[in-house]
């Protein structure tokens, strides 16, 4: 297609999107659809609590509650301070960026957990919003967010996505839950997609902690993209085409703003992380762990002297092999090989300050070479790896990941998943894995049954104050 045939496809594809979002109600969406909703709203605040003790994390949340005026959103950790919904969200934001311990999606670059909930969960408590309302909306901006990854995708990774389409997914949420008219959610995402920040990819692999608070950064935006355009301040249909095609480059696939619109639901798409790093070296940490289970006496690496990694090309962007901060280690392939061959895992651990300097995972990560794949294949299995371990007698062992677990096409059980999430969240939040095992049983359940019907702010107070169950 010429140029403007693709800028009126993506003007239409966005009206055509939005038109039929505002449309859905809560039983429209199908069961399966909101218990994977659910799961991914209590997988992001463990998520956030997991990184409540980092101490740049606690000196930014002291900031936010010593100088923001007292509010009725809740800033998850132990403590729950109280905030307006604006610097809680915020707060937030920053934490579950944190450990890369959130939720993702799979077809496309974007964690649109991490932009539309900390926002959506705020608002939804501070306004008295119920169960069912966060349900809905989390589900359709999450939707939103991720049509708009795949329409404008980027061949190479030069700006993060957290920087590009965070604002994006936080005017999604906003505007779904207080349920904007069509024409105004237009205008507000058409707005949103020219606020996004410039935040380089590069900043993550070389270990800048400014990168965490990126998906915090736009939250403010998205609050401002709504009120201009209720006051007539807007951009155009086409913005966003103009601004990730025309001015950033992207690639421009249209059809995918409405390709299964309602058969295809972006949540179902999403992955869950068991490892606390970036998903492009969760094959590498998965083939690791396969090759340790089969050689148990290589683990620890004192005996190693090369590790081979063939991977994929987002992998291969990882490149860091002298990381100074945990967000670094997180973004670096050689420390994940080297971190989950001495600690036997990929955990939190793995990542942490320990790892930076401990001398066998300094060592082993001048040992690794890193290589692109011969071919590469198309999803699941476009992030394989292929490991090659070799000691110092000269003798290699071989292992293979295709796809790391996590995603649609091998996920981990329920079981699993709630077994992550009461491990990062029973110290500070002890009721969440119960009243969130509830409600993802209850989804089933009318939106004015009693237990969707219930405010937002009750099941916080349950997760925080377990007596209060009722």
């Amino acid at each position: 297609m010429k140029n403007n045939d693709v800028r009126d496809a993506a003007a239409r594809g966005l009206q055509d999107l939005v038109a039929w979002a505002v449309r859905q109600e809560l039983t429209d969406i199908p069961v399966d659809v909101r218990q994977q909703t659910v799961l991914v709203i209590a997988d992001d605040l463990a998520a956030m609590l997991s990184a409540e003790d980092e101490p740049q994390v606690i000196a930014a949340h002291q900031k936010m509650l010593v100088h923001s005026p007292a509010g009725s959103a809740s800033l998850f950790r132990r403590e729950r301070g109280q905030l307006p919904p604006l610097q809680a969200a915020m707060g937030n934001a920053l934490s579950a960026s944190w450990n890369e311990l959130d939720e993702g999606y799979r077809k496309a670059v974007c964690h649109a957990g991490l932009y539309t909930l900390p926002v959506l969960l705020a608002i939804a408590e501070s306004e008295n919003f119920s169960t069912s309302d966060v349900i809905r909306a989390s589900t359709l901006s999450y939707e939103v967010t991720a049509r708009f990854a795949r329409a404008w995708p980027f061949k190479t990774l030069l700006i993060h996505p957290h920087a590009l389409f965070n604002v994006v997914g936080v005017t999604a949420a906003i505007g779904f839950l207080r349920r904007l008219p069509a024409q105004c959610m237009l205008d507000a995402l058409s707005n949103a997609s020219t606020l996004g920040v410039v935040g380089p990819y590069s900043q993550a692999v070389r270990g800048a902690l400014i990168r965490n608070a990126w998906a915090a950064a736009g939250i403010s935006n998205g609050f401002q993209a709504i009120e201009w355009a209720e006051a007539g301040i807007t951009g155009l249909a086409e913005t966003p085409h103009d601004v990730y095609h025309e001015a950033l480059g992207s690639e421009a696939k249209p059809s995918e703003l409405t390709f299964e619109l309602g058969v295809d639901w972006a949540v179902s798409s999403g992955y869950h992380k068991m490892n606390a790093c970036c998903h492009y070296a969760h094959s590498a940490i998965e083939a690791m762990a396969e090759l340790l289970a089969k050689n148990p006496h290589l683990q620890g690496g004192a005996d190693v002297v090369k590790i081979e990694i063939q991977t994929h090309r987002l992998g291969l962007t990882l490149n860091n092999f002298n990381p100074v901060t945990t967000l670094g280690a997180k973004f670096s392939l050689p420390h994940a090989l080297a971190a989950s061959l001495v600690y036997g895992h990929g955990g939190a651990q793995a990542f942490g300050n320990e790892s930076l300097n401990h001398g066998q995972v300094a060592r082993l990560r001048q040992q690794v070479e890193m290589r692109l794949v011969d071919e590469e294949l198309p999803w699941p299995q476009d992030r394989p790896a292929f490991l090659k371990v070799t000691d110092s007698q000269g003798h290699h062992y071989h292992a293979n990941c295709m796809s790391a677990r996590g995603g649609s096409d091998r996920p981990f059980s329920d079981a699993e998943l709630w077994a992550k999430i009461e491990d990062l969240s029973h110290a500070s939040a002890p009721g969440l894995v119960h009243a969130m095992q509830t409600l993802h049983t209850h989804c089933v359940d009318h939106p004015d049954s009693h237990d969707l019907a219930q405010p937002w702010r009750n099941l916080v107070d349950q997760f925080f104050n377990p007596k209060q169950a009722s």
